[in-house]
Formats: C-alpha cells, sequence, structure tokens
C-alpha cells in the first residue's frame, strides 16, 4: 500500500470501509467438520447408545472415529483436508461437550519454529530456542474442538478471549494439550452457538488460555468500529518486508505477514497483510483444513506492536473482547488491507480495535478490544535479541585499554529488563544450559555464573571477531569450558578457530571477563573494611607495612587492592590462590594503583593493574610477566 492510498484509505468512520455482508452462510470447511462430528457421534453410540459418552482407553474408542493428527492429515493424496488439531478424543457428549487430546510436537507443528523467541537459526535445536504457541494459533486448537459441537454450521467468531499463560515447548519435544469444549447456550433467533472452550497444559492446574467460540448459520455483524482520522499521518520507515529482514520482528517465514508501507498516527496505524500459504506449518500435511488464518491472525498482533515500537514500547497478545468474521479466508497472496485504532495505551495495558479487509472490496473481520500486555526494553537489549551475533550485552570495563587484551564487564542493573532463564537460553549452548539449570538451588550463584558467561562470551565473541570479515559468532554457538582446576578455557571451533586466553570474575551483580591472546588474570570485590585477623591472613607483616605508607582513609581500599591483585596473579598462572595466599608476595604498590606481585615457587614476578570503580577495585594480572 502506497503512502498516498493509505492516506486515502484513512476514513474518519467505518462507512469510509465497505461494509460486511450479514447474509452470508459462513462457508469455511463445513463439510469436514460435519463429518468429524458424525464420526465422533457415530463412536459414541458404539461406546453405549445415542447420546452416550464416550471415556477411557478401551472398546472402541472416539480416537479412532476422528483417528490422531497424523493420520487425519497423511491420508491418501485423494481425501479430503481436515482439521490438524483434532486429536485423540478422551470424551464426547454429542451437542454437549468434548474433551480432545492433542500432542503438540518440534517435529509435526513446524509453525512452533517459526514462533520461538530466541534466534539461534542453526546453532540450537527448536526446543531449546523456546517455541511459543502463538495465541491465535490457540484460537485455531480451540476453533476445531468446538466444531465438533456444531456439525453444520460455521465459525463466525470469539468472544472473551483470555490468555492466562505462554505455552511453550522450553526443552522439550512434545507437549499435551487437553483441549476441552461445552455447549454454554444456543441463540435461535441469531441461529448462533456459543461454546465455552479451554487449553490446559500437562502438568498446570489451570487452562493456559479460554474462550467463547461462536458458530453459526449465517454471519452476524454486531461491532461497527468508528475509526478517527489521523492528525498527522507519516509513514513507516521501513516496509513489511525490511522489517523481518532486520528482525525487528522476530517471526519467521510462516508469520511473515506485514506487506508493503505502514502509515501510523497518534490514533493508530494502517497497512497491509499479506495471506500466507498453510502449506509448511505442518509436517505430515501441505493442505491442513483451518477454520481460522491463525497466521494472519498473529500478524494483526504484529502490527498492533509496530505501533507500540514507535512509542518505545512493546506488546504480547493476551485477549480480545470481541472477533467478527464475515468471509471466508481469501486467497493465499491476497494483500489484506487492516486498520487499527488505539483505544487505550495507559499503563501497562494496550487495546486496540481492528478492521481487516478483504483485499476485494469486502471485511473479513472485525476485533474489539484486542488486549496487549506492554513493557519497555532498552534499545541494546532490543538489538541484541533481535541480532545476538550482531550485539553485545557486556560493556567495556574500565582500565584494560592498550594491552590487546578485550575487558568486559556486566551488571545486574544493566539486566533488570531481561528474565534471566531467557538470557541464558540465548548464551548458554544445549550442554551449559545443564550446567545452568544444576544451579537452580543457589539463585545467587545461579546468576554470578550466568552474568559471568554472559559477559565471557561478549569478550571471546569480540576479540575472535577482529580482522574477520563474517563478524561474531553467536553466544550460544560455543562452549566456555573449565579446566580440573576450575580454570575457564574455549577451545578452538568453526566458530572461534583461534581462542583466546579468558579469565572470569564477578562479585555481588558484577561478572568480568578479560580475553587476550596470552594467558591472563582478572579479579573483582567491593571495597570495605576487614577485620585485622582477616587482613593477616591473606597480607604479610611487609605487605601491611607498605598499606601502612597510604593516608588512613584509603587504608580498605589498598586491602582491598592487594587481596584482588593476588587473586588475578593466581588466575594468571592457573592455579587460584590455592588456600595460600601468603605464598604470592607484593613487592612494590604504587600510588597510581599499580602492585608487583612475586611468587617464589613459580618463579616469577607480575605487575598487577587495580582499578577502583565505583566502590569497587579490578585487578588485571598479565598479559605480560616477568620471569627471574
Amino acid at each position: 500500500m502506497s503512502f498516498e492510498r493509505a492516506k486515502r484509505a484513512n476514513g474518519g468512520d467505518a462507512a469510509a470501509w465497505p461494509n460486511a455482508g450479514a447474509t452470508g452462510a459462513p462457508l469455511i470447511a463445513r463439510m469436514y467438520e460435519v463429518q468429524d462430528a458424525q464420526e465422533l457421534a457415530r463412536a459414541a453410540e458404539d461406546s453405549g447408545g445415542e447420546g452416550a459418552p464416550h471415556s477411557g482407553p478401551s472398546g472402541p474408542s472416539a480416537t479412532d472415529a476422528v483417528r490422531n493428527v497424523a493420520d487425519m492429515n497423511g491420508a491418501d493424496a485423494g481425501e479430503p483436508p481436515r482439521m490438524p488439531f483434532i486429536g485423540s478424543v478422551l470424551e464426547y457428549f454429542p451437542g454437549e461437550g468434548v474433551t480432545i487430546e492433542r500432542k503438540l510436537s518440534v517435529y509435526e507443528d513446524l509453525y512452533l519454529a517459526d514462533h520461538a523467541f530466541v534466534h539461534a537459526p542453526g546453532i540450537k535445536p527448536a526446543s531449546a530456542c523456546l517455541p511459543v504457541v502463538p495465541m491465535t494459533m490457540s484460537l485455531e486448537i480451540m476453533a476445531e474442538a468446538a466444531a465438533c459441537l456444531a456439525p453444520g454450521y460455521g465459525l463466525i467468531g470469539f468472544e472473551d478471549v483470555r490468555s492466562v499463560s505462554w505455552i511453550d515447548l522450553a526443552d522439550v519435544e512434545e507437549l499435551t494439550l487437553t483441549v476441552t469444549a461445552r455447549l454454554l447456550r444456543q441463540d435461535p433467533e441469531r441461529g448462533a452457538f456459543f461454546i465455552s472452550t479451554t487449553i490446559q497444559v500437562e502438568g498446570k492446574n489451570s487452562p493456559a488460555i479460554t474462550a467463547i467460540v461462536l458458530f453459526g448459520n449465517r454471519y452476524l455483524v454486531e461491532l461497527s468500529p468508528s475509526f478517527t482520522e489521523f492528525n498527522t499521518p507519516h509513514a513507516h520507515p521501513l516496509t513489511g518486508e525490511e522489517i523481518y529482514a532486520e528482525r525487528r520482528m522476530f517471526h519467521g517465514p510462516s508469520f511473515q505477514c506485514l506487506s508493503g508501507e505502514y502509515v501510523l498516527g497518534d490514533e493508530g496505524i494502517i497497512g497491509e497483510l499479506c495471506v500466507r500459504s498453510p502449506e509448511a506449518l505442518f509436517a505430515s500435511t501441505q493442505s491442513p483444513q483451518l477454520l481460522t488464518d491463525p497466521c494472519l491472525l498473529d500478524a494483526v498482533g504484529q502490527i498492533v506492536g509496530l505501533w507500540a515500537m514507535e512509542q518505545e514500547r512493546y506488546v504480547f497478545p493476551i485477549g480480545l473482547s470481541k472477533l467478527e468474521i464475515y468471509l471466508p479466508t481469501p486467497p493465499v497472496g491476497t494483500r489484506a488491507p487492516v486498520r487499527v485504532e488505539i483505544m487505550q495505551s495507559e499503563g501497562k495495558t494496550l487495546l486496540a480495535d481492528i478492521e481487516v479487509q478483504d483485499g476485494a472490496g469486502g471485511v473479513w473481520m472485525r476485533i474489539s478490544g484486542w488486549r496487549n500486555w506492554k513493557f519497555r526494553w532498552e534499545k541494546r537489549l532490543v538489538d541484541f535479541r533481535r541480532l545476538p551475533d550482531k550485539y553485545l550485552l557486556a560493556s567495556q570495563a574500565p582500565g584494560a585499554e592498550g594491552d590487546g587484551s578485550i575487558a568486559l564487564m556486566l551488571s545486574g542493573g544493566d539486566l533488570q529488563q531481561f528474565d534471566p532463564a531467557l538470557l541464558a537460553r540465548y548464551f548458554l549452548s544445549v550442554d551449559e544450559m545443564s550446567a545452568y539449570k544444576n544451579l537452580e538451588r543457589f539463585p545467587q550463584r545461579q546468576r554470578q555464573w550466568l552474568h559471568g558467561r554472559v559477559a565471557a562470551k561478549d569478550a571471546v565473541r569480540l576479540w575472535a571477531a577482529r580482522g574477520r570479515q563474517d563478524g561474531m559468532s553467536h553466544p550460544a554457538a560455543f562452549d566456555i569450558c573449565a579446566d580440573e582446576r576450575g580454570c575457564p578455557f574455549v577451545e578452538a571451533s568453526q566458530h572461534i578457530p583461534t581462542a583466546p586466553s579468558l579469565s572470569i570474575a564477578h562479585c555481588e551483580d558484577r561478572a568480568i571477563a578479560v580475553a587476550h591472546e596470552l594467558d591472563v588474570g582478572v579479579d573483582i570485590e567491593r571495597i570495605v573494611a576487614r577485620e585485622a585477623r582477616v587482613v593477616e591472613a591473606f597480607a604479610s607483616p611487609q605487605e601491611r607495612e607498605m598499606i601502612a605508607n597510604f593516608p588512613s582513609s584509603e587504608r580498605d581500599t589498598w586491602i582491598t587492592r592487594l587481596w584482588c591483585a593476588k587473586e588475578a596473579v593466581g588466575k594468571l598462572l592457573g592455579v587460584g590462590l590455592e588456600g595460600k595466599p601468603l605464598a604470592l608476595l607484593a613487592t612494590e604498590m604504587t600510588e597510581d594503583g599499580k602492585i608487583v606481585i612475586s611468587h617464589q615457587a613459580e618463579n616469577m614476578c607480575a605487575c598487577v593493574t587495580t582499578i577502583e570503580d565505583d566502590g569497587f577495585i579490578i585487578a588485571y594480572a598479565g598479559p605480560e610477566k616477568a620471569h627471574g
């Protein structure tokens, strides 16, 4: 849609858009819904007479009647397409209720790979990338279950959709859903059935999403939105295609329905959505019988998100008040004009009214009260999440410039808006995720370990990218291992062809890592007062005398400098302090924070740089070592 065309479409009220036809009969999948319901009824009769419920594993099963999803969609090419989410039928009361079990699988439900929150293509398996069932795909699941209670009637809409929690396949390849549909009421005058539906995830005590699904013998038009003319319309700088190319939206090809130009105003957004083919959504069929267009509906949420991003906000859909469907899904390739009116954007909730055309002058659907949870992310977090192989989270640490090393630091404040579990999925390999989960009993230690890995991986990626044309590696593409002494190291690989030496330290919510061609050591500690007996345990009389030469107001600072210097040298040597801090002796301390540490057993000495930074001391040992 050109900018001028979009502006012309920006009418002052609903009359500026073609009216929906209220008399048309729903056409989507009528034949196959009738067949499925008839088969369910026959199964119920076989198991106990007409109208009798069927449940339990024995006897002629309702599952056999509707078959499970693989059989329904993988049959002979001549068979009609079937609804892909009608799995095993656990219980069926004709005209009253049905309970269906559907096993989601990353191998069957291919759309999951296109709706994963972690971007690591070719790096991590789909289940490790937090694939999430879109809210709009949940609507399709519920509609298919409800269809079994309304044979001969068509889907005409949804009411009171409430998405309470994500349905995700986190680190699992299969997940069992229980879909329950119950007839609430029938309105003969309107020719409509109101069917309450829920989806419950295995292991959960309450439904993840609930809705009322409407079926009828004719389309009903009850929504009449009023759209406000934009006061200051302006074009979005990117087309829909460019938005996906730059990963401004995380969605994969199946859900990439934004197309062309978009016009925004304070009041809302106008543009077009492209109807995509459903042929790649499932492994077992290229022609699923869908009652909705879940991918284009997801893109309705994306276009709302596009408006929110202009306000430096981000949104996730959590429900809607009402959705009315007036026409069958248009052909693949149709560019469907869409208009969004923002009704509320204060606080943490964003509400919108939406109208979608069919590309041929008719209104396809209207939505009232599309509800979103709204939040804010810093730009650097957004950039990293969309392109983790292009951006870093850690920042340059103070005091390490000029020696060829890469020293990066991270603090808890840098990551307040980043969920730790999601951060771990972005940065850690599958093996490292296991180590991370093993620390769940020790939350503070787990958080420090993760922050240390984030800083270290960023340092390694930045160090390895110098002089390369292909940029940085994905942080989950390589492991940070530990030797028998606990010293971190990185093995050379296709992602890190030449591995640097590495040192990691953390204190409280801060982590620091240094990568260099030669051996390095780093430590960080908060400046605090330490008891005399503690100081005597790691500082020799000569060292305490050197500290006494500095102003008494700096005593705690210099004690902390000395401790950090010894820790850093122990890491430089690859042995740590080994419980013998007095084996490392300071022979010189200067006002600029330099401390010379000698280790007689190793016949070496090192010049350590110590830096005071916001109440902490950071110590760098190496990479140069003087032997003598």
